[in-house]
């Protein structure tokens, strides 16, 4: 497309009106060629400190802010003046017709946004759509997912990433995208320009406050995807007070349909009540009463909380006009996501659990739940908490593991720049007996150690990295996989 039809209204010089671009980037990690790009002041340099990378890409033109000082001649390159509204009409403007072609289905809440992400694009591609998925487990078609360094990629790598995905479904009429959304990319406004056909809210509890700095402002921030932009449903738990609080304002509105859902008893048409929740050891069981009429679920996975992810997954497909009997007949196919209470079946009967709680509420949630699997076994909890985040939940989820879990130790997570023992000194502030409580760092040995003494009946929960195969020491990635560490030791014990 030439920059003249790209910026009709734009006053640009004539030696960039006839220039043809085929992409849009502005981070030099993901330029290509032929790309117009946008050179952004950052905070710690601006955009065309990157020019002998760009170069070699072969970008066609640059738009930049501000003054960086040598601005290339060799490039043809135009400084204007509010280059993110220009992003955004660009970014509209250049996909316009991926876009057309897409549902977008944005799902936002602290707790099981990949969960419900990874559930409704399966059950989607089950019945034979064309999906995509941008989230923590990657980017792209859901067979052929690939390693996404954001949750909510930046804005032009996130419209590019949807328009990748459409082209690769290109005989197919539309597109669902299955969109985690994260409260950073609302702030920051990585989803502007967006229409969702669907936007689920899930829960609200504290996270992020390194970033947010208080639960109002974080509150606030995922509230954006309700408030801000279109969307034709809305999919919420009412359980969460945030949720509640949601749909009443939404309902007030009467601007779209509505799927409010959960245990709450909830007087509209479209509620989807959940009831008579049965935890056991093959999974779970669980009422679900829509309509009038009640459909009794069962379900391979784990833990009180899943019965509220299915269920928004459940909400996802009606509000994309899929009927509730085809629906029902998906739900037991629809099983454990990686690093998501990810069971590992020990030799001497023992349960290894791998689950990306880092966070008080979702620590939690899983350790209750799996509390209710083990009536007769032990409970026990491996955690640490990363390093250059939020510091105040440390104590927190100290109280949480004391209080829930029959043996406790304490590692390292992903500790960053931090020092670990300080980390670790922080966590154990938590502690009403911190005697009782092992400090292993190392977290293969951590978890080596837990699973040679547990015994038959036991869990052992391993938490905070879930699906993740690094650990962070430094600024370096290693290779660090928590069921891989698992597996090794099963196999060297045999």
């Amino acid at each position: 497309m030439k920059l003249l039809h790209l910026f009709p209204t734009l006053e640009l010089p004539i030696s960039l009106q006839e220039v043809t671009v085929s992409g849009l980037s502005s981070d030099s990690r993901y330029a290509k060629q032929g790309d117009l790009f946008f050179a952004l002041q950052g905070a710690n340099g601006h955009g065309l400190d990157y020019m002998d990378g760009l170069r070699k890409t072969g970008i066609a033109a640059i738009f930049y802010e501000g003054e960086p000082g040598k601005v290339p001649s060799d490039i043809p390159a135009f400084k204007v003046a509010d280059i993110h509204a220009l992003m955004k009409e660009a970014a509209v403007m250049f996909y316009q017709a991926a876009l057309k072609k897409t549902n977008i289905i944005g799902i936002t809440g602290t707790e099981g946004k990949t969960s419900v992400a990874m559930f409704t694009a399966v059950a989607l591609q089950k019945l034979g759509r064309a999906v995509g998925m941008i989230g923590t487990n990657g980017i792209g078609p859901l067979d052929n997912l690939k390693e996404n360094t954001h949750t909510t990629p930046d804005f032009l790598v996130l419209y590019r990433s949807i328009d990748e995905i459409v082209a690769v479904f290109e005989t197919a009429e539309s597109v669902d995208i299955v969109l985690e959304v994260t409260s950073h990319a609302l702030d920051q406004g990585r989803v502007a320009g967006l229409s969702f056909a669907v936007s689920t809210f899930l829960n609200l509890a504290r996270d992020h406050l390194d970033y947010h700095e208080t639960v109002a402002n974080y509150r606030a921030a995922k509230e954006r995807l309700f408030n801000e932009y279109a969307s034709t449903t809305s999919v919420l738990n009412i359980d969460d007070v945030v949720g509640y609080d949601l749909f009443k304002a939404l309902q007030a509105k009467g601007e779209r349909t509505l799927y409010p859902f959960g245990e709450q008893a909830c007087e509209h048409e479209n509620d989807l009540r959940i009831s008579e929740i049965d935890l056991h050891a093959q999974g779970l069981r669980f009422t679900l009463t829509h309509q009038g009429r009640s459909y009794a679920i069962e379900s391979p996975l784990y833990g009180h909380f899943n019965a509220h992810n299915l269920v928004a997954m459940v909400g996802n497909l009606l509000a994309l006009g899929i009927e509730m009997p085809r629906i029902i007949d998906l739900l037991p196919e629809i099983t454990l996501v990686k690093g998501r209470m990810e069971a590992i079946f020990l030799d001497n009967g023992a349960v290894a659990v791998i689950d990306y709680a880092h966070k008080p509420n979702a620590l939690l949630q899983v350790l209750k739940a799996l509390k209710k699997h083990i009536p007769n076994g032990d409970l026990y909890c491996i955690f640490g908490c990363g390093g250059d985040r939020d510091r105040g939940k440390r104590p927190l989820m100290a109280e949480i593991a004391e209080a829930h879990a029959d043996h406790v130790i304490v590692t390292n997570d992903n500790p960053r720049t931090e020092n670990d023992l300080a980390i670790s000194d922080e966590i154990f502030t938590g502690f009403k007996a911190p005697e009782k409580v092992q400090r292993i760092l190392d977290r293969k040995l951590a978890i080596e150690h837990a699973v040679s003494v547990a015994k038959a009946g036991d869990i052992i929960l391993i938490a905070g990295k879930g699906h993740e195969d690094y650990q962070i020491i430094g600024h370096t990635k290693h290779h660090f996989s928590d069921a891989e560490i698992v597996a090794a030791f099963i196999t060297q014990d045999r």
